[in-house]
């Protein structure tokens, strides 16, 4: 195996605790072998239901043709060979994806991924694929309802992680799809139709919310539009009201309109006269005055009707005239003629943008001369915005959707990347966050004031604790691993995207604070108070208490030696990275026990729930068990925690020589028998403060009460101002 960099190995350590998860053939064949070779008759059958032979491989990005019955029914490719897919610590996944002719999802099959909350154990593989699952059918090349609902389902537990899938997977097919061709006709717009969104209606309602659209004419709108006397019709005054033509026009092509008016067979059939891309209109008429000409049968171009879309002229001739069958939809106006014609997207005609239909009136139909200009009357059309998808900024700025704004109307929300969207939507859960670290930095600021009062120091520290592992770990999945450690390392120090980050916030809030907590006063603020599962290890042992278990007090000596254990934990992980196997590494990296009972709440195979249970059940008698012997993330915090700044724990030179009383109280045993705090394995609790101001316990302060006891209240008072 080619040798890898040593900062390459560490990123990969905390990856896949639960294992490299694979698919067959990926066993076999990884991400970096030869598209054919990962493509076997099981992974076609999957990606490409019906297709019984797989074409050359060819292009770039390769794909390859998938064969049914010796003809191309669409395309197989990778994610990784297409869109380079990486996961949420910069590491590849690899997802063949087949997309049929029509531009859509045909199937997907995850072959390799390096996931860590997912695999064996964790978040099942097969849970991953039943998501993917979801998005067969699914267009490549617009993003229809159904799709951006796919994007926001996600998989919970993991929700960057299939969200990074989803996007791979479409970005894939819409690059495969332009190199194809199979999505050229609607690569030039930013808008496309929902071709399969379909609902019944009535004739009224198509033609009320524009869906039909309709020009209406009287003898007096004529009569209007050519010079005065130019034209006379003949009867009473009260004529003027009589319709002179009633003209109806639809883009038919979406099922929603063509199937409530031809009904499905015949849509079937208008559609199958069109090429992928092409579009259908319907021209109708009725009154005196026929749109499409009283003998448009023996004529090749129908030169009372155009259509017109910005600049460009589309003529309506024999050419682009379609078979079909009449409107037969209740509730419709018998038409005295009616066609439909085909206009094609290599013409330049957009079904998403808007256009008009133009009648144009000759003078002699209205009695007039012949020699008048004919008269011009205009029906702009453009589709009910249900019909249309597309990205919101394009929907809005073609009209479509109104504009959303948030903070105050300050920001459109249509204009913000996907991380920021993320960030919009759970912006009641980053005030919380925000609420929750600014109450936890009083905490430490005012730390005095909150060891002075024994009762409240143990209300604020369990109420805190409760918040933490209730919300931020069990509601949240707010659980810092080694995986957001080396994240941020690889961001630093390799061509990974930064935007990765972001996608969860809470996560990267929590890691910048804990950042700079580790400046200012080292490792106990995320270990003692962020972290979910010192936060359950912690409230579980306070109720052992409270029922009279029993501790053990680990000996200083003992200690010391159990100290070192993480430091080993982590450096063994990083060993078997650089020298064993990444998969040797993956596994030992499951002694941190946080999916298993925070993320996934024990809902993981027998051996990890065992050895989580196993952890809390030490907890029980020894305070902290797994975070200050066995927590790989707890010695990396407590390195790089070496260079803080503060040391704001109070002592006296009475501690350690002869007073032992915060040394007996600390529950982690990170107080020596000097007096002096390791502070490497402190967890910024405030219980030896709390002795430190009480002046019942700490024995300065029980003497120096006694002294002033035994004074005249004229002394004391004197005393207490000196």
């Amino acid at each position: 195996m080619r040798r890898r960099s040593l900062l390459h190995r560490l990123r990969r350590v905390a990856l896949t605790a639960a294992g490299l998860a694979t698919v067959a053939p990926a066993a076999v064949a990884g991400y970096a072998d030869p598209l054919e070779s990962r493509i076997d008759a099981s992974v076609l059958q999957r990606a490409f239901p019906g297709a019984d032979a797989l074409g050359p491989v060819a292009g770039t990005p390769p794909a390859a043709p998938a064969m049914a019955g010796g003809d191309v029914v669409g395309y197989l490719f990778s994610t990784h060979d297409t869109v380079g897919s990486t996961g949420y610590a910069g590491d590849t996944f690899d997802i063949v994806v087949g997309m049929g002719l029509d531009a859509a999802i045909a199937g997907t099959v995850l072959l390799e991924h390096r996931e860590p909350i997912i695999g064996p154990g964790a978040i099942r593989t097969d849970a991953v694929q039943n998501y993917l699952d979801t998005l067969d059918g699914l267009p490549a090349a617009r993003q229809s309802r159904e799709k951006r609902r796919a994007s926001l389902d996600g998989i919970s537990g993991a929700t960057v992680s299939s969200k990074l899938m989803f996007s791979a997977v479409f970005s894939a097919a819409r690059r495969i799809g332009r190199e194809t061709g199979v999505v050229a006709a609607a690569s030039d717009s930013a808008l496309s139709l929902d071709l399969d969104f379909h609902e019944d209606e009535r004739w009224r309602g198509l033609v009320a919310d524009g869906g039909v659209g309709r020009l209406r004419l009287t003898r007096a709108d004529i009569e209007r539009a050519f010079p005065a006397g130019a034209v006379r019709f003949g009867g009473g005054d009260g004529d003027g009201d009589r319709v002179f033509a009633d003209v109806y026009a639809a883009l038919v092509t979406p099922a929603g309109l063509g199937q409530n008016l031809f009904g499905k067979r015949w849509h079937t059939v208008n559609m199958s006269q069109i090429e992928v891309g092409d579009s259908i209109v319907l021209v109708g008429s009725r009154g005196p005055y026929d749109a499409l000409g009283s003998r448009f049968s023996l004529s090749s171009t129908f030169d009372r009707v155009e259509i017109r879309q910005g600049d460009r002229r589309f003529g309506l001739s024999y050419n682009v005239k379609l078979k079909h069958a009449g409107v037969q939809m209740l509730g419709a106006p018998r038409l005295r003629s009616q066609a439909l014609f085909r206009l094609e997207a290599r013409g330049g005609f957009d079904p998403a943008m808007p256009w008009t239909l133009r009648l144009f009136v000759e003078p002699d139909a209205a009695g007039g001369d012949r020699a008048l200009e004919p008269a011009v009357f205009d029906m702009p059309y453009r589709l009910p915005a249900k019909y249309v998808v597309g990205e919101d900024f394009a929907l809005e700025e073609a009209g479509y959707k109104a504009p959303e704004y948030a903070l105050a109307g300050l920001v459109r929300v249509s204009t913000l990347g996907e991380w920021q969207r993320i960030w919009l939507a759970r912006s009641v859960d980053i005030a919380l966050l925000a609420v929750l670290l600014a109450a936890l930095t009083a905490v430490l600021v005012l730390q005095h004031r909150v060891a002075r009062r024994r009762r409240w120091h143990t209300a604020v520290r369990i109420g805190f604790l409760a918040v933490v592992l209730g919300w931020l770990g069990f509601a949240k999945d707010a659980q810092l691993t080694t995986v957001n450690l080396i994240a941020w390392a690889q961001a630093a120090f390799r061509d990974v995207d930064p935007v990765l980050l972001l996608l969860d916030p809470l996560i990267f809030l929590l890691s910048a604070y804990v950042a700079v907590t580790l400046v200012l006063w080292g490792r106990g603020v995320f270990c003692g108070w962020l972290c979910p599962f010192g936060a359950m290890q912690e409230l579980l042992n306070r109720a052992a208490r409270a029922v009279g278990v029993r501790q053990i007090v680990v000996p200083e000596t003992v200690q010391e030696r159990l100290w070192a254990v993480k430091y080993v934990v982590l450096i063994g992980i990083v060993g078997l990275a650089a020298l064993v196997s990444t998969e040797s590494a993956n596994a030992a990296a499951e002694i941190e026990p946080f999916k298993t009972a925070i993320v996934v709440v024990f809902d993981r195979s027998w051996p990890y729930v065992a050895w989580a249970l196993a952890l809390l059940a030490v907890g029980l008698v020894i305070e902290r068990f797994f975070c200050r012997f066995l927590c790989p993330l707890g010695a990396a915090f407590a390195i790089l925690g070496r260079a803080r700044l503060l040391n704001w724990l109070k002592r006296r030179p009475q501690c350690g020589n002869p007073c032992q009383v915060c040394k007996s109280s600390c529950p982690v045993g990170a107080i020596r028998n000097d007096g002096a705090i390791d502070m490497n394995e402190c967890f910024q609790c405030l219980d030896c403060q709390v002795d430190y101001e009480d002046h019942t316990v700490c024995p300065p302060l029980v003497a120096r009460r006694k002294r002033l006891e035994r004074l005249t209240p004229a002394q004391a008072a004197a005393a207490a101002a000196g």
